[in-house]
């Protein structure tokens, strides 16, 4: 068959001038979704006069992430977020970004995360007694509880410090520059940074305060001339093979600043729809309970604690399935392409959605029902392997994705043995699709304390 120009590609109807943007912008996700279920495997969106290719097709998916994966840069969307992340690991490219990829690897080895484990239980010990001392019934915001959480974790393991006591306004400045990447991920208008609105000063100087704490925790570090053998000390140490040399000041706060941000909002908005999908599945609450009583009683989790909790595991992929913490990522081939029979210029935007991807339901019966099950081993063999792409797939690939889980792993066995968390009556819960998939306006819940009614009975008995 003749390659096909880019027009052919089925087009879902849209309005006459603005064509797709509304819907995408109403609901991305569902806009695709519903566009995939009507017209295959590739579909074209507009927004006016530009184009917009989403694809299904798993070998396309491989050709632009992996075997191709030198063709394409990532999209404009990502280049507006170096205003505020710099050149760390999620907006560099080419040379700059394969030198820090390679410094910054050593870092995220499985031997390196396993060390974090102890930090990331003891900061969950303390929410959990900051939770018992609300009282069984206390509502909460479950989203603003794992950001918070989240936080501290990433302050603690990556620069040994709490980075919400480090500056008062530390957490108040992340959540405003993280709003501002989400707003980036739905309107690229919101990436006009110097216009002088309310809303851009305010992101602006939320930067300053960031790059103020973060410069500051370099700094010292280097004045001191050696550290507790944290995630920073592994950075600050690692020298190109090649070369010998190590990154540069503003490289150093580049990582690090991306690596506070990403690191903690990803797993933050994994573990929230875990507890609203678990609240609605009182059933995976039970088996996950009865895993961790028997691998991890009450002690602090171990990284051979952690291998053991496989239903744990299942239950975090399974929800990472139905909602991915990244949405959709975005290339652009540097030059003219051809994918799946059609012809793509240079420039053209494309879009590849593990939350489309993970409701084909050629590889995933019954797609929108939770079924942690799907993850045995037994049901994963045959599964293409890029049909699930929670943590992306080729070269760039997060990098994170080891220390995500097990931190994941570690918080939601440690709570869900003390805690049962009930979703409020009458909320509704919407998704909030930016460059991360939030919940909208947050996740309130209800906090029940595990054995709390009983030790009522009894104490009203004595």
């Amino acid at each position: 068959m003749p390659t096909r120009s880019l027009k052919a590609m089925p087009t879902p109807p849209g309005r006459l001038l603005t064509g797709h943007f509304q819907a995408l912008w109403n609901d991305g996700p569902r806009t695709m979704l519903e566009g995939h279920r009507d017209h295959g495997d590739h579909v074209r969106f507009r927004f006016g006069p530009f184009s917009y290719v989403s694809l299904r097709d798993l070998e396309d998916v491989r050709k632009v992430l992996v075997t191709d994966a030198q063709r394409y840069t990532k999209s404009k969307v990502y280049t507006a977020l170096k205003l505020l992340l710099g050149e760390g690991l999620v907006t560099s490219e080419g040379a700059m970004w394969q030198r820090q990829r390679k410094l910054s690897s050593p870092a995220f080895r499985p031997r390196a995360v396993a060390s974090f484990t102890e930090a990331m239980g003891a900061c969950t010990r303390d929410l959990g007694e900051r939770w018992r001392g609300l009282g069984d019934g206390a509502e909460l915001d479950v989203h603003d509880e794992m950001m918070r959480l989240t936080l501290r974790i990433v302050g603690m393991t990556l620069v040994s410090k709490d980075l919400e006591g480090e500056a008062r306004a530390f957490g108040e400045a992340l959540s405003t520059v993280l709003e501002y990447i989400n707003d980036v991920g739905g309107n690229p208008l919101a990436s006009i940074l110097w216009i002088p609105t309310a809303k851009n000063r305010r992101t602006l100087a939320a930067r300053d305060t960031l790059d103020a704490v973060i410069q500051g925790i370099i700094d010292e570090r280097r004045r001191a001339g050696s550290g507790p053998g944290d995630l920073l000390d592994m950075l600050m140490a690692a020298r190109d093979e090649d070369t010998g040399e190590g990154m540069d000041a503003r490289q150093l706060r580049d990582e690090l600043m991306t690596l506070v941000v990403a690191g903690h909002e990803t797993t933050s908005n994994a573990l929230s729809w875990t507890w609203y999908l678990l609240s609605q599945h009182p059933e995976h609450v039970q088996r996950l309970r009865a895993e961790v009583d028997e691998v991890l009683g009450d002690r602090l989790p171990t990284p051979e604690d952690l291998a053991k909790l496989e239903h744990t595991e299942r239950v975090l992929k399974e929800s990472m399935r139905v909602y991915p913490p990244v949405w959709a990522v975005e290339r652009e081939p540097s030059e003219a392409v051809e994918v799946g029979g059609y012809r793509l210029p240079k420039g053209t935007m494309i879009g590849i959605s593990p939350y489309v991807l993970h409701r084909d339901p050629q590889h995933w019966p019954d797609p929108e029902r939770f079924d942690p099950d799907r993850f045995t081993p037994e049901r994963s063999a045959g599964r293409p392997r890029y049909a699930y792409l929670p943590f992306g797939a080729g070269p760039r690939v997060c990098i994170g994705a080891g220390f995500a889980l097990t931190e994941a792993k570690a918080i939601l066995a440690m709570l869900v043995r003390r805690f049962d968390l009930e979703r409020v009556p009458g909320q509704a819960v919407h998704m909030e699709p930016g460059i991360t998939l939030r919940p909208k306006h947050g996740l309130r819940m209800r906090l029940r304390v595990r054995g709390a009614a009983q030790a009522q009975d009894l104490s009203s008995v004595a």
